[in-house]
C-alpha cells in the first residue's frame, strides 16, 4: 500500500478541527455591506491566527469590514515575501444564514460542506491558515515573511481593501490569491479584467396626450443605443458585453426625457479594453432620435490579470508541489475577476 503523504496525514488530522472553524464563521452573515458581521469573523479569525503563530492587525474601515492583516516571520531574512489573500465577505444578504445555515453531509464517500460563502470563499480562507500551520510544523519556513490579508469588499471590487492589497504586494516576490479554481486540481494564472458601464440618454418630456410632438422620447433613443451595444458583444477576441439593466419614464402619459442602462463588460487584455471601449464611445457619439444626446460613463472594476511568463515559474511550483501529493494540477483561465 502508497504511503500517505505525512503532509495529507496532519491534514486529516486537523479536519475535525477546521469544520468547527468553517461552521462558526459561514454561521456568520457576512455580506459586504453587513459590516457587523463582517468584524465578527474577522475577530474569530484573528484568534485562530494568533494561535497558530502569527501576529496580526487591523485595518479599520469606516464604510466595509476592518482588514485583518496577519504576518509570520521566517528563518530567513533574505528569503521571499510571500502575500497571500482570502475574502471574508460574501454575496448574501444579512439573514440568509437563518434560511440555509452551515450543513455536512456525506455524498459518495465525500464530505459535503454548504451553507453562505462556504466556497466563495471561507473554506479557502481556512485552508490557507492550516495549509500555513501545517507547512511551519514541517519546518517549511525558509522565507523572510508571510502575510496574509483577510478582506472584507472584494465581491464589489475592494474599494476599501484595494490600497492595503496594493502596499503589500508590491512589497512582496509572490502573491497567491485563494479564491477557488474553476475544478477540482486548478490553479488559476489569468483573469478576465470586469467592468461596470452605463448609458444615458437624455431627451424631451411632454405630454403624450396633448402635445406629444414636442417630446424627444428618450427611451426611444435607448433602445436604439442598446441594440448598438449589444451588437459589440463577442466583436473583439476576448471580450464580452451583456446589457443587464435598464430604467426609464416615470408615468405612461408622459414622453420620458431621461433613461439609462448599465452593462457589464469583461476583458481578456489591456488591449480589449481599449478597443471596446473605442467602440463604446462611437455608438454614444451618434443618436438616432433627433433631439436626444447619450452619454457613456464607467471604468474597469479590475482589471485583466493576464497570464505571462512573470508568474509562469509560481504556476510551475504548485504544478510540482501537486504531483508531489498526488494531485495534477491544471493551469486554467477564468472569466470571473478577484483581486488578482
Amino acid at each position: 500500500m502508497k504511503q500517505q503523504h505525512p503532509v495529507v496525514a496532519r491534514a486529516e488530522q486537523l479536519m475535525p478541527t477546521y469544520l468547527d472553524d468553517l461552521r462558526t464563521i459561514v454561521n456568520i452573515d457576512s455580506g459586504t455591506y453587513t459590516k457587523s458581521g463582517i468584524d465578527r469573523v474577522g475577530a474569530y479569525l484573528q484568534d485562530r491566527f494568533q494561535h497558530f503563530g502569527f501576529s496580526t492587525s487591523f485595518d479599520k474601515q469606516q464604510q466595509y469590514g476592518d482588514n485583518l492583516v496577519a504576518t509570520r516571520q521566517g528563518r530567513n531574512p533574505n528569503g521571499p515575501r510571500v502575500l497571500l489573500i482570502g475574502h471574508i465577505d460574501t454575496v448574501f444578504s444579512e439573514g440568509e444564514v437563518a434560511k440555509r445555515p452551515f450543513t455536512l453531509t456525506q455524498r459518495n464517500g465525500m464530505h459535503i460542506a454548504t451553507g453562505p460563502g462556504v466556497l466563495d470563499m471561507k473554506s479557502g480562507v481556512l485552508i490557507g491558515l492550516y495549509g500555513l500551520h501545517i507547512l511551519a510544523e514541517e519546518g517549511a519556513d525558509n522565507y523572510q515573511s508571510v502575510t496574509y490579508i483577510c478582506n472584507s469588499d472584494e465581491e464589489i471590487g475592494s474599494p476599501g481593501s484595494k490600497p492595503l492589497i496594493e502596499e503589500i504586494a508590491r512589497q512582496s516576490n509572490a502573491v497567491i490569491v485563494l479564491e477557488p479554481g474553476r475544478a477540482i486540481s486548478t490553479v488559476v494564472s489569468s483573469r478576465r479584467g470586469s467592468g461596470q458601464y452605463r448609458v444615458e440618454v437624455h431627451g424631451v418630456a411632454a405630454h403624450a396626450g396633448v402635445e406629444p410632438q414636442r417630446g424627444r422620447n428618450a427611451i426611444h433613443e435607448l433602445s436604439y443605443q442598446i441594440q448598438a451595444m449589444q451588437a459589440l458583444n463577442g466583436t473583439v477576441p476576448g471580450t464580452t458585453l451583456s446589457v443587464g439593466i435598464v430604467r426609464g419614464g416615470e408615468r405612461t402619459n408622459i414622453v420620458p426625457d431621461f433613461a439609462y442602462c448599465e452593462m457589464d463588460v469583461r476583458v481578456s487584455d489591456k488591449a480589449g479594453l481599449d478597443a471596446i471601449e473605442s467602440a463604446m464611445r462611437r455608438v454614444v457619439s451618434k443618436t438616432t432620435i433627433e433631439g436626444t444626446t447619450a452619454t457613456l460613463s464607467g471604468d474597469m472594476r479590475c482589471m485583466p490579470f493576464e497570464r505571462s511568463q512573470r508568474n509562469a515559474s509560481l504556476v510551475q511550483l504548485a504544478k510540482d508541489a501537486g504531483r508531489e501529493l498526488g494531485l495534477n494540477i491544471e493551469d486554467l483561465g477564468s472569466g470571473g475577476a478577484s483581486d488578482a
